[in-house]
């Protein structure tokens, strides 16, 4: 045996066996480059689905691919629902909210006011504020009369085209920019149609306003719709405020005494003839103009009057109120008074054959009954020298009283006389 050594080297083409930290490397790098065409995989399915999107109820939404709109004219706005897209950036998405929009114009009309000014009364304002327009600080409007007023002015407008509004304007800021400028502009043209007055009132044609307005938003082709143009705040310049006040108050005091005075008028009127008062009264006006004119109206108008009187009703209303109970106790005092003339006459028939057969006794009772019914009754009796009569009487209340006092004037004199 030979104590020669035993070579372990590999024969033919058998690879070389690595040690344990080349395997352990080797089998680290084929993990990771698993784990990273996992993750490349999953990359890539995120980013071809995150061109998905979602359209809500108050909005519409238009796609654009290479900035050009996707879709057929008339089928480009994607209404509520959910949608795929190619993603950024080879399409773009572009939501538009439909809800309608407020703007307010409270700079461009009215006087130049800070945070102070705006704490302030209208009466304090008047007061402070007591200076000449200025031209460039102050804002105004012109009326058709060629008066200056300050208004504030409140808009609501929306987006109704979202393909011209995306090519066209595409941001909500320059939206605003632009309805305002076309607000403006229908405001300007609607106040120069008033007279100063009516504007001050508060009276403005906004349908003229809003379609000039909406006219030059159609020439520019922007989508946007102006849904409303309101009359927030008005005022006459702060020079002559006063002067405006004293005038609406006179206004306002004016129609409050007319309405009282239609309200006394109605009530009057209800009160004199009821719900025929109007009718009455109409004809009551055509008798006296026909009288006043001299024409042949009047015998017909007068009927008219009389039998709406006497039935109580014209035109088929009834006559209620003074008149009808004045002309119902009238009617009653009427049957009243024939009632006893018929009583009397028939008293005197029963009475005629006896005063032929004996007047004396006839007349002594009458004059008896007549006695009887006079000194019936709360009456004072004076009693007088037969052949004298001599009475001296004043019932009134006044002369009476001065009358007693001055007896116990009188009286009291003599006393004090008879003690000295």
């Amino acid at each position: 045996m030979s104590d020669a050594p035993v070579s372990l080297a590999p024969s033919g083409n058998e690879p070389e066996p690595l040690d344990p930290a080349q395997q352990s490397l080797a089998e680290a790098l084929k993990v990771g480059f698993g784990i990273l065409k996992v993750a490349m995989l999953v990359a890539l399915a995120a980013y071809a689905l995150s061109g998905s999107f979602s359209v809500g109820s108050n909005e519409v939404a238009l796609r654009l691919r290479f900035g050009e709109l996707v879709g057929q004219p008339g089928e480009q706005v994607l209404e509520r629902g959910t949608y795929l897209a190619a993603p950024f950036p080879i399409e773009q998405v572009v939501t538009i909210d439909t809800r309608p929009a407020t703007l307010t114009i409270d700079e461009a009309f009215w006087y130049e006011t800070n945070e102070t000014d705006e704490a302030l009364t209208r009466d304090q304002r008047r007061r402070l504020q007591a200076r000449p327009l200025h031209p460039v600080r102050d804002g105004s409007l012109i009326t058709g009369d060629l008066n200056i007023a300050h208004a504030k002015w409140t808009v609501t407008y929306r987006v109704s085209e979202p393909v011209a509004y995306v090519t066209n304007v595409g941001d909500s800021t320059l939206a605003r920019q632009v309805v305002q400028c076309a607000a403006e502009q229908g405001i300007v043209h609607a106040v120069a149609q008033l007279s100063a007055d009516d504007l001050l009132r508060g009276v403005v044609n906004r349908e003229v306003a809003a379609a000039v307005a909406q006219r030059r938003l159609l020439e520019m082709a922007t989508g946007l719709t102006i849904d409303q143009i309101s009359l927030d705040t008005v005022s006459a310049p702060v020079s002559v405020m006063a002067s405006f006040d004293a005038v609406t108050s006179a206004e306002s005091d004016r129609s409050q005494r007319i309405v009282t005075a239609e309200q006394d008028r109605a009530r009057i009127l209800g009160e004199a003839a009821g719900e025929g008062a109007d009718r009455l009264l109409a004809l009551l006006d055509r008798f006296e103009r026909a009288s006043e004119e001299g024409t042949g109206d009047a015998p017909a108008a007068e009927q008219a009057i009389d039998s709406a009187i006497g039935d109580l009703v014209v035109d088929g209303v009834s006559i209620g109120g003074e008149v009808a109970r004045v002309v119902n106790a009238a009617k009653t005092y009427r049957t009243q008074v024939v009632e006893r003339i018929k009583g009397d006459s028939e008293t005197f028939s029963r009475l005629l054959p006896q005063y032929e057969r004996n007047p004396r006794i006839i007349l002594s009772r009458l004059w008896e009954d007549a006695r009887e019914s006079i000194l019936t009754g709360d009456v004072e009796t004076f009693y007088t020298v037969p052949g004298k009569l001599e009475l001296q009487l004043n019932r009134d209340p006044v002369i009476q009283k001065e009358r007693q006092q001055e007896q116990i004037r009188s009286l009291k004199e003599k006393q004090a006389g008879f003690g000295r």
